[in-house]
C-alpha cells in the first residue's frame, strides 16, 4: 500500500479494515482476536467519486464513517452491502477524519488554499454534527 490509512476493527473484533488512500479502497482482513493473524485480504469498497477515502471510525453498529479528502464529506459505509447509506457534509473539500464523542461525529479537515469561497474560508476547521449514534471504543495499543 502506498498511503495506508486508519485501521479499524468490527464491533466483534473480527474484521479489520484499513483505507488505502491513494488507490481509493478500503481493504478489509480476517482478523483472528486470539493469535492477532490477520488474513484473507479483500477490497471491501472502491470509491469512484473524484476524492480519496481518508480517516474513518466504525459506529457501534458496524457502520464505516469514512471521511473523503476532496469531496467535503463524510459517508457512511453499510458493512454488509458495502454501499454508502448515508453522508454529512462540511463547507469545505478536504476532510480528513473523523471521531465519534458520544452520539457527534467530530470532522477534521485540511487547508485549502486552492480552493474557493467556503471551502477555503473554511478549511482546517472542525466541525462536529450529532449523528445520533456512538462510535466503537477505542483502544490502546499494547506493545
Amino acid at each position: 500500500m502506498t498511503i495506508p490509512n486508519t485501521p479499524g476493527w468490527s464491533p466483534d473484533g473480527k474484521t479489520l479494515y484499513v483505507t488505502h488512500s491513494s488507490a481509493r479502497e478500503i481493504f478489509a482482513f480476517d482478523f483472528d482476536t486470539e493469535s492477532g493473524e490477520i488474513s484473507n485480504k479483500r477490497i471491501f469498497y472502491t470509491h469512484d467519486g473524484s476524492g480519496e477515502p481518508d480517516g474513518f471510525r466504525v459506529d457501534v453498529q458496524g457502520f464505516l464513517w469514512q471521511a473523503v479528502y476532496g469531496e467535503g464529506r463524510v459517508i457512511r459505509i453499510d458493512p454488509k452491502t458495502a454501499k454508502i447509506v448515508g453522508e454529512v457534509k462540511v463547507p469545505t473539500k478536504n476532510t480528513t477524519c473523523v471521531q465519534f464523542v458520544g452520539t457527534e461525529l467530530v470532522i477534521t479537515t485540511a487547508e485549502d488554499g486552492e480552493g474557493e469561497g467556503t471551502s477555503r474560508e473554511y478549511g482546517g476547521h472542525v466541525f462536529k454534527v450529532d449523528v445520533g449514534i456512538q462510535g466503537l471504543r477505542l483502544y490502546e495499543f499494547k506493545p
